[in-house]
């Protein structure tokens, strides 16, 4: 009997030696593959002039609640040659919006708010159009209140100038529409994570800085995250942030101070703090991770794939938590996988990354095949052709900022094509008005306005291009040009725009932005253009006389501009 002991007692001690030595031999495999997959991203990528000494990455993969494995690539600063290291800051961009959201289900934990509260409850200043707006649909970018970013730019402001919250808000009291009515539709928006913010300080009266830190940053051990405006010390390394173009690294300068939306400093070892936290809970328990990892819903019950500021997807036939951000040459991904208990974190000062793509690679390497053949993102999300749809988008395009570039999209048979450059390449479907080509990881997506498609816009390695259709046999549109010419002022951005008719061409003129604007006509009173910034514009008549234009982005709709005597 005591034999039987000893023997229970030996195999017990072997399993306990064990445990440690297993998880050291799935490091050990992990980590050449990664090192390699790593140094490939930062230091061998075609156009990379500077060697080595290139803006890189920081990268902490997490198992439950211990760090797998560390990466860092590359330098904090070309000029000084500082090499990266898990403790080196960034600027997280849209991941911010991950504490904003845990912010948000704390409070409504504690039941000082409720989500189906109107936001005016707690910010009375703002105007009418947002007044039936709740604070669900503020988390779950439902509300279809504008995205900041591109009501500054429309008035000409450049990323690089200073920028605060509270000047954000401002413009936002200002706002008379929204994109669509709150509810009944998702559309990703800056603006509903600064007024989250806003709410959080007017519920706990303080500053959200100081409540964040106090209430997620402390609690977890976070002691080197803080927002933008809070930096006031010289001990940290921060990490220079670069664009490159074509030639050379050159630094962005981040002067935005936007929180709740952006604007959190922080590295890879205080994320993984983070993670670990996915799984210990030890902030915010089940309550608080139920609700910020629950996918949204529109008024009509439609399910969004879209948490508590967390994107609530699949990576690799994975359930996965995840979120990216983007700020000058600042880059950022995150993603937990709750069933398998890993989390990734990258922070990149080099604005070539696209974190989305490594996240992918990566769960390429952590789960391998797991006997089943790998399956590509677009074969995940690929249906069948809406013909109808497809027979309004047929017919050749001509690239805005290319005009040598033809893409003709026809139907042969049963099948779908795009020729360009006298190379036919199969389409395959996203959705009604979204093709791509695997070949070529070119994604179209086409314009449907008042029944007709004129245009596509081309996305394809991180850059947008767009076409507009080319209508052989199309009369010359009887248009009076001189009568669009005008100054148009909006009282919602507080700009004015000059509409001129020059050497054949309608163009948007202003000294906010550097180069004109050149419309090309569409339908009827109707204008695309060859920036990215106004996706159309539509003049307004009132008795044969224009009254009015209306500007339209992805992002922010419907701005109007009343015309200036």
């Amino acid at each position: 009997m005591k034999r039987r002991q000893i023997g229970t007692l030996g195999l017990g001690l072997m399993l306990i030696i064990s445990l440690p030595q297993c998880k050291s031999l799935q490091e050990r495999e992990l980590k050449p593959r990664l090192d390699s997959y790593f140094e490939k991203q930062v230091f061998n990528k075609s156009g990379d002039i500077n060697g080595k000494n290139s803006p890189g990455l920081s990268v902490i993969i997490t198992k439950k609640d211990s760090v797998l494995y560390k990466g860092n690539f590359g330098s904090a600063n070309l000029n000084q040659k500082s090499p990266i290291t898990e403790n080196t800051i960034f600027d997280i961009a849209s991941l911010s919006k991950l504490f904003t959201g845990m912010a948000i289900a704390l409070l409504e934990e504690k039941g000082e708010i409720n989500m189906n509260d109107k936001i005016t409850k707690y910010l009375p200043d703002l105007p009418e159009a947002m007044s039936n707006i709740t604070i669900y649909q503020l988390v779950h970018h439902t509300s279809g209140v504008r995205d900041w970013p591109t009501l500054f730019a429309l008035k000409g402001w450049q990323p690089e100038t200073p920028l605060t919250l509270d000047s954000i808000y401002e413009i936002l009291k200002k706002q008379e529409s929204l994109n669509f009515t709150p509810g009944t539709e998702f559309l990703y928006s800056n603006s509903n994570y600064n007024l989250l913010a806003k709410i959080v300080e007017a519920v706990t009266d303080t500053t959200f800085e100081s409540w964040i830190h106090e209430h997620i940053f402390a609690p977890i051990g976070m002691e080197n995250t803080y927002f933008v405006e809070s930096n006031n010390t010289v001990e940290k390394v921060i990490a220079n942030s670069y664009v490159y173009t074509g030639n050379n690294y050159l630094p962005f300068s981040n002067n935005l101070s936007a929180p709740g939306s952006s604007s959190l400093m922080s590295n890879t070892s205080d994320m993984s703090k983070w993670l670990t936290n996915f799984n210990s809970k030890t902030l915010g328990g089940n309550g608080a991770f139920n609700k910020i990892t629950k996918k949204g819903n529109l008024n009509n019950s439609k399910a969004i794939n879209y948490g508590y500021g967390l994107n609530i997807t699949e990576i690799k036939n994975k359930k996965a938590f995840y979120h990216d951000g983007a700020w000058g040459g600042y880059r950022s991904g995150i993603v937990y996988f709750p069933e398998e208990s890993f989390g990734v974190v990258i922070l990149s000062n080099n604005g070539t990354l696209i974190p989305k793509k490594i996240l992918n690679d990566i769960g390429d390497i952590l789960f391998g095949n797991e006997n089943e053949k790998p399956i590509q993102e677009s074969e995940l999300t690929e249906q069948a052709i809406n013909d109808e749809f497809f027979t309004l988008c047929a017919g050749k395009y001509q690239q805005v900022d290319d005009k040598n570039c033809y893409l003709t999209f026809f139907k042969d048979g049963d099948e779908y094509f795009l020729n360009m450059y006298n190379k036919d390449l199969k389409l395959y479907a996203k959705s009604d008005s979204v093709f791509f080509v695997k070949e070529a990881k070119a994604e179209f997506v086409f314009h449907l306005r008042n029944g007709k498609v004129n245009s596509h816009t081309l996305n394809q390695n991180g850059n947008c291009y767009l076409a507009l259709k080319v209508e052989e046999n199309k009369k010359e549109a009887n248009i009076s040009y001189d009568k669009l010419s005008g100054t148009y002022y909006s009282k919602e951005l507080d700009v004015k725009y000059e509409i001129r008719y020059l050497n054949d061409e309608l163009k948007i003129q202003s000294s906010i932005f550097p180069n004109d604007i050149i419309l090309e006509h569409s339908d009827n009173l109707t204008f695309l253009s060859n920036s990215e910034l106004i996706q159309s514009i539509s003049f307004l008549e009132d008795n044969g006389a224009i009254k009015s234009l209306v500007i339209n982005n992805p992002r922010a709709k419907n701005i109007i501009f009343e015309r200036v005597n």
